[in-house]
């Protein structure tokens, strides 16, 4: 398995955990949050859990997210 394929299987399994209702609102934001890890990779994503989850703090970070990385915003979960 190739680099890419990694990375995509990563980002599905972190777009699935950020769109489960049954998991735990802080899981669902560390997914969401771990997703920025992959840049600009990670924007279609992004949007899609922006446009399919009903949370609205979830929500809110899914779209904070994918504007920086549109705006070019270097991202980063540790600072």
């Amino acid at each position: 398995m190739c680099q890419t394929d990694k990375e995509q299987t990563a980002r599905e399994v972190l777009r699935s955990i950020a769109l489960d209702d049954a998991r735990l609102l802080a899981e669902r934001q560390r997914a969401i949050d771990a997703l920025t890890l992959f840049h600009a990779d990670a924007l279609p994503d992004l949007l899609e859990i922006e446009k399919r989850v009903t949370n609205g703090v979830l929500k809110e970070r899914s779209r904070i997210y994918s504007d920086r990385i549109k705006q070019g915003a270097l991202i980063s979960m540790t600072l």
